[in-house]
């Protein structure tokens, strides 16, 4: 009987990962370190850091771990213990980072509502697409592809790439559109792209107008029809 629930919770716990990208802290020898979530489930999660092995304190494989989350959408940070069960080292456009996973020992209930409010934002309709826009950050105005739009959130690629958790505003225009669109929001995470590639930053918007919709409806059907 136990064996079947310990697969049970098993099956549970894969059907509920989801990817993300979101900034974290650990505790490993009594330091701390800032690392990033890439995967996240009840049962675990996959982190990378620029932390490396090689470097004094580092945890291996079966060490207990502490990751604190401090996403935007909870109340206060979330704090799991766990054991780091895989590991190994790639090298990003940051250089050499390390990836490893780490399996929690409990689920609280805060985790389990931040996967729910993480998977019901990925559920929002989204459209993509290539389309040139401007985006203004510290002032400046930019040139930009967006790659992905949606009610939450942009995907976008640019030559210019903003810091994390800046504050942005992208100016859409569109033929459809009988005036231009103006989006504030906020850098959630971003990726530098190889040498003949511009870099990818996600934007969460805040407070997005209720045209939005309409326009990645009409957008929808534009690519459809294509």
């Amino acid at each position: 009987m136990d064996k079947v629930q310990n697969r049970v919770v098993q099956d549970l716990r894969r059907q509920s990962r989801i990817s993300v990208q979101m900034e974290c802290r650990f505790k490993s020898d009594e330091k701390e370190y800032g690392a990033l979530v890439l995967d996240l489930s009840q049962g675990g999660a996959l982190l990378s850091s620029t932390f490396l092995p090689d470097q004094e304190g580092f945890p291996v494989q079966e060490n207990k771990i502490s990751i604190t989350l401090d996403a935007g959408r909870m109340k206060a940070p979330l704090a799991l213990e766990g054991t780091i069960k895989r590991s190994n080292v790639v090298t990003s456009g940051y250089g050499k980072v390390v990836k490893f996973g780490v399996e929690f020992e409990d689920t609280p209930l805060e985790l389990i509502r931040l996967i729910a409010v993480l998977s019901s934002r990925r559920k929002t309709s989204n459209v993509s697409l290539k389309m040139t826009c401007q985006f203004r950050s510290d002032d400046k105005e930019h040139e930009a592809f967006l790659i992905d739009l949606s009610q939450g959130g942009a995907l976008l690629s640019s030559t210019f790439l903003p810091d994390q958790k800046s504050k942005i505003l992208i100016t859409l225009k569109a033929e459809n559109m009988e005036a231009p669109m103006t989006l504030e929001g906020t850098v959630s995470r971003k990726a530098t792209a190889g040498p003949n590639e511009d870099d990818k930053f996600g934007v969460e918007f805040k407070n997005p107008p209720p045209e939005l919709s309409q326009l990645i409806g009409a957008l929808a059907d534009e690519r459809n029809k294509k």
